[in-house]
């Protein structure tokens, strides 16, 4: 990891992050100590360090540019999440209403075109994307049904007319 342990000590001293860490058998998750009302900001990131390159805890903010920030790398994802990650505002969001203990987790696609570390989603949720890759990798039947952030939604477009030309041209060419 990243951050030394009085990082995290610190962290989760400061109550007015409405937020908490747990170390559980897979690492450190993220939870609300509060009741928070849908679409309430949360958190938002303000000591960070800027990546060229992604690593499994950073956060693609944009097209090129990935942010490691604690709290969102220690956010664990979900098909179901509770809470999204705006890159524009470095700002989590609640997705619904929350109560106190639930954890704070976030649809990895929303925010990462490709992951650095592909994985079987096992969040149980009835709509799971079953294996995580990225939005690239994910049926924009599916991606249709998340907030997704604006360089997501420009590569995705980036992509469509791509295969749109594509296919135009197999079509001209036969």
């Amino acid at each position: 990891m990243f951050y030394p342990t009085n990082t995290l000590n610190k962290l989760k001293s400061i109550g007015s992050l409405k937020i908490e860490f747990r170390e559980l058998t897979n690492g450190f998750c993220v939870f609300t100590t509060l009741r928070i009302p849908a679409h309430y900001p949360i958190y938002q990131a303000k000591d960070t360090l800027i990546f060229q390159n992604q690593t499994y805890q950073t956060v693609q903010v944009d097209e090129q540019t990935h942010l490691l920030d604690f709290v969102f790398a220690n956010m664990n994802h979900s098909c179901n999440p509770s809470t999204f990650i705006d890159c524009g505002s470095l700002t989590i969001f609640a997705e619904r209403d929350l109560e106190p203990g639930d954890e704070l987790t976030f649809f990895y696609p929303s925010t990462e075109w490709r992951m650095e570390r592909p994985f079987k989603c096992r969040c149980g949720a009835s709509s799971c994307i079953g294996n995580v890759k990225g939005a690239a990798k994910v049926l924009s039947s599916s991606l249709n049904r998340y907030r997704l952030n604006r360089h997501i939604e420009r590569l995705r477009n980036t992509l469509i007319t791509r295969e749109k030309t594509a296919t135009c041209a197999k079509v001209l060419n036969s």
